[in-house]
């Protein structure tokens, strides 16, 4: 690997003198199979060069995070014979590239997370949650890791759940709205009242917390469309032909989130055996309340998917139907379909408010109600439980309203 890296034999002879070449050699091989541009690996080969000899790594050993945290920071301050310091991003760029290649041997120690306060009623309420309420896994992570947060920020004041009031409510807010939105702060308002409202429930705190946790102003527009017009989306759609594997796949999914308005999680979570094409329906299971649909499959959609099927998803044994495309296959995350949706929509130039997937997801709402299906249609295609959250997607026609709010009403008298 270093000779496709190095043109000049001395740097090959360097890089193969220091120690554990072999470990690094594999390190940068898998990342090249990976995607990793050349410019890219010739910097991490550097790099790995000062991480063996920071942390004193004559074999490989297993290693502490706290043990690279103190090699970056001398590696961070030491001062070249030119009296030039490193810039900023050294230290976090040297513990990060340090973890990833000892992670990648499986020899790098995690520092143990610090002890979650409060325990006990937190793994009580996941309890609630999941049998009694019956919310998505993802819901209860969600409603588990706000609720977690603000125990963990409560307990270096207090060590009481019985002494919180308000006002520690209000200044753990405080703090939070340095980094959050008004939208973030108001569902992290949302799910903190609902964990109080069962913490109160259980008299683990005062029964009037809950109901004074109020969240921010928000301003809403029900006369906007969030998403794009159908026109775009169709344009966005066709202006992806596949001709490579990315672009494949990319259509597939393209056509999963707007024709059939899937979130991210639903697309990722498809099988391959979700798939009946004698019969040309597929199944989708539903992220929130574990609802499983049928679709019909299709021609656009099919086209798509066997193309992809056929020439673009490596041959590997996850069952899942959308994979990564580079070594080691693993099914895609959320982020990827984000970031597939995002990066061609802002390609194409596609006028919307927000761009991603949920932006076709209201797109799709929005056609719907254009063609004349009800909300509970609509919210039965959608996958939710009622009509009522339809109008989150479904926005207004604008220019219709403006025609209609044009006419006089007293003309024809």
């Amino acid at each position: 690997m270093f000779e496709k890296l190095f043109s000049f034999q001395s740097a090959v002879q360097m890089h193969r003198a220091a120690p554990l070449a072999q470990e690094r050699e594999d390190f940068l091989l898998h990342l090249h199979q990976r995607g990793v541009c050349r410019s890219s690996l010739r910097s991490f080969a550097a790099s790995l060069n000062q991480i063996v000899r920071f942390l004193r790594l004559n074999k490989l050993r297993d290693v502490k995070e706290s043990e690279i945290e103190s090699a970056a920071r001398r590696f961070k301050y030491r001062r070249s014979k030119r009296g030039g310091g490193p810039g900023p991003c050294t230290k976090p760029y040297f513990k990060w590239l340090a973890k990833r290649w000892l992670r990648f041997h499986g020899r790098l120690i995690p520092t143990p997370p610090p002890r979650q306060p409060f325990t006990h009623q937190l793994r009580e309420y996941q309890e609630y949650m999941t049998s009694e309420v019956g919310l998505s896994k993802s819901t209860v992570q969600g409603r588990m890791c706000q609720a977690a947060k603000f125990l963990r920020w409560y307990s270096r004041r207090r060590k009481s759940l019985s002494r919180v009031s308000i006002r520690d409510v209000d200044e753990y807010f405080a703090t939070q709205a340095r980094n959050l939105t008004n939208v973030a702060l108001a569902s992290c308002a949302a799910t903190l009242r609902a964990f109080f409202r069962y913490a109160e429930s259980k008299s683990w705190c005062h029964s009037w917390i809950s109901c004074n946790i109020k969240s921010p102003p928000i301003r809403r527009s029900h006369f906007t469309h969030v998403g794009p017009q159908w026109n775009e989306v169709l344009r966005l759609v066709r202006s992806i032909h596949g001709e490579n594997p990315a672009e494949m796949r990319a259509k597939a999914i393209l056509l999963l989130v707007s024709i059939y308005g899937l979130r991210r999680s639903e697309v990722i979570r498809l099988l391959v055996s979700d798939f009946d094409w004698k019969n040309m329906v597929f199944t989708v299971r539903r992220a929130k309340r574990g609802r499983v649909q049928q679709f019909p499959i299709g021609t656009d959609l099919s086209d798509a998917l066997l193309q992809y099927i056929r020439y673009a998803r490596p041959l590997c044994s996850i069952p899942t139907l959308f994979v990564t495309l580079g070594i080691p296959y693993k099914p895609m995350n959320p982020s990827s379909v984000s970031f597939i949706v995002n990066l061609r929509m802002k390609r194409w130039r596609i006028c919307s408010a927000k761009k991603g997937p949920h932006s076709l997801r209201h797109a799709c709402a929005t056609r719907l109600l254009e063609k004349g299906a009800t909300p509970q249609e609509i919210a039965d295609f959608l996958g939710h439980r009622n009509s009522k959250s339809v109008g989150i997607y479904a926005k207004v026609d604008t220019k219709a309203l403006r025609q209609v709010s044009e006419l006089d009403p007293c003309g024809g008298l």
